[in-house]
């Protein structure tokens, strides 16, 4: 069973078809429920994507219900917003930049299981304006010409910059990766 934290993210139904496709069992929590659940009974937790944007409001008071990510030990895939959040968490840095919205390659910098059978380089949907820096601890798997942390990884938490759940055969490639951690 995979928990799915919501943050607002356009792309929810994307993440459920793609966990249905590979017979994953899914349960969606809402940001604003993370205190009241218990996280541990899950094999897995997706954070998605969403419309916060971290640079222009108490971020700190924003992720601290994410505090537990740090304390549990199963696989966790931040997207977008999420990817965000695991690296502030982990003491990372937050910039505003310019909207992407397209299509963007990505170049896998780093060799991981969560890339297994996809090419080095390759197109992604991205749709985002801020950006997190590499958190101390973590490795930096791919990077892009307008991001210098598309994805990371510390122990057993992966962030990506960038919607798997919208790219294509690769994304899904990518999630089905993560869902046999």
């Amino acid at each position: 069973m995979i928990c799915i934290i919501n943050c607002g993210t356009m792309f929810l139904k994307n993440i459920q078809n793609t966990l249905d496709d590979f017979s994953y069992e899914n349960v969606v929590v809402n940001i604003d429920d993370i205190q009241n659940h218990n996280f541990n009974n899950y094999s897995g937790i997706i954070i998605t994507g969403g419309p916060t944007k971290l640079s222009q409001i108490d971020y700190k008071e924003f992720i601290k219900p994410f505090e537990f990510i740090k304390n549990i030990n199963i696989p966790v895939l931040g997207i977008c917003l999420g990817h965000q959040i695991l690296g502030l968490l982990y003491g990372a840095q937050i910039d505003h930049g310019e909207l992407i919205s397209k299509d963007e390659q990505i170049e896998i910098v780093h060799d991981d299981p969560l890339f297994a059978n996809v090419d080095k380089n390759m197109l992604f949907k991205k749709e985002h304006s801020e950006f997190v820096s590499l958190p101390i601890g973590f490795t930096l798997l791919a990077k892009s010409v307008s991001c210098d942390n598309e994805a990371m990884k510390h122990e057993n938490k992966y962030g990506l910059q960038f919607h798997p759940e919208v790219s294509g055969e690769n994304g899904k490639i990518i999630l089905k990766n993560f869902l046999n951690f």
